[in-house]
């Protein structure tokens, strides 16, 4: 499937996406990030960009906030990712050309590297699938995009570049994420087409639903347990809302990422239409929000600070944890009456 049999997007977004491509054909610096608390989708977004930089001859620079989580490492087998650590690589950054964000369109997503934004000098490019931006040179900000690999999948053909298997393999981990395996609302017909795309360019399904699902070590699945196990429910089963606190996390031996797709198991409960799952950080409360049917959770986000889609969203809202779950279930149960 060659990419012009693919749909394309708004002529707006494509004219940035062509932006976007000759700034990079003009510069020679780059360096790239995602979020904090890095998922599949910026992660993947990274590694297929950094290798189609690459066969450009381009310099890249992968700097994020946090280590690799284990399930991703996979996506590094070059080593090429680094944690962000200012007195190494404040001068790495000073010196690029071009800073690229990718799946994190809002400043406060970037936690320490958000210092490094204020001071860069360079042009500051934006590629993601969820609403925001208003401060980059360049934005290709695109909601119907089903994963931010769909932009990057996107500027990679405008730049005029093969999809060799390995960029193929990081391209797809960001759809099978952020879709759920295709599963999800944002599984568009478009968004399947994709995926089919980047098997045929090489991308192996069984590596990646090995690497990505069938992985995680025996003290994950005890957390998941956990969680599962301490479940509650309100307005009829509609809502249902679980917690992950400090002693969990430690009882487990898991770090924040190892959360990932837990509130996607809670709404999996028959008749449930939202779950929220409360995970417990060191001075506030990150908020994950879930739903299905007609139920929608970006605007609940937006509302406590964070960002989103319809049916896949999040925030993080002062604590304590007790005072985080009173509000947050307070304002998501206006959704359902």
């Amino acid at each position: 499937m060659k990419s012009s049999e693919l749909d394309q997007f708004s002529s707006a977004t494509m004219g940035k996406v062509h932006d976007l491509a000759n700034l990079i054909s003009e510069r020679q610096q780059f360096v790239l990030t995602t979020h904090y608390d890095a998922d599949g989708d910026g992660l993947g977004a990274e590694a297929a960009l950094t290798a189609g930089l690459r066969q450009l001859g381009k310099s890249v620079a992968v700097l994020n906030n946090e280590a690799t989580p284990r399930r991703y490492r996979f996506l590094d087998g070059d080593h090429l990712f680094r944690r962000y650590d200012p007195a190494k690589h404040r001068h790495l950054v000073a010196r690029s050309d071009v800073l690229i964000l990718l799946d994190a369109s809002r400043r406060d997503r970037m936690h320490r590297l958000e210092t490094a934004l204020a001071g860069f000098g360079g042009r500051t490019a934006i590629l993601d699938h969820h609403r925001g931006g208003g401060w980059g040179d360049v934005e290709v900000i695109e909601s119907e995009a089903c994963s931010t690999t769909e932009l990057v999948c996107t500027l990679l053909d405008s730049l005029g570049l093969d999809l060799t298997p390995q960029i193929a393999e990081a391209l797809l981990v960001g759809v099978l994420v952020d879709t759920g395996s295709l599963t999800n609302p944002n599984a568009t017909s478009r968004a399947c087409r994709i995926a089919a795309r980047l098997i045929d360019a090489g991308a192996e399904v069984e590596r990646l639903r090995e690497a990505l699902f069938a992985s995680w070590p025996l003290e994950r699945l005890r957390l998941e347990a956990q969680f599962l196990a301490g479940l509650r429910t309100r307005h009829h089963g509609r809502l249902i809302w679980g917690v992950v606190d400090h002693q969990a996390l430690t009882r487990w031996r898991q770090g924040p990422s190892a959360t990932e797709g837990l509130a996607e198991r809670a709404l999996a409960v028959r008749h449930t239409q939202l779950s929220v799952l409360f995970l417990e950080e060191a001075e506030q409360v990150r908020v994950r929000l879930r739903s299905r049917g007609r139920v929608r959770v970006d605007d609940l986000a937006r509302s406590l600070g964070g960002n989103g889609h319809a049916g896949a969203a999040g925030a993080k809202v002062p604590g304590p944890l007790r005072a985080a779950i009173h509000r947050v279930l307070g304002e998501a149960s206006t959704l359902l009456r």
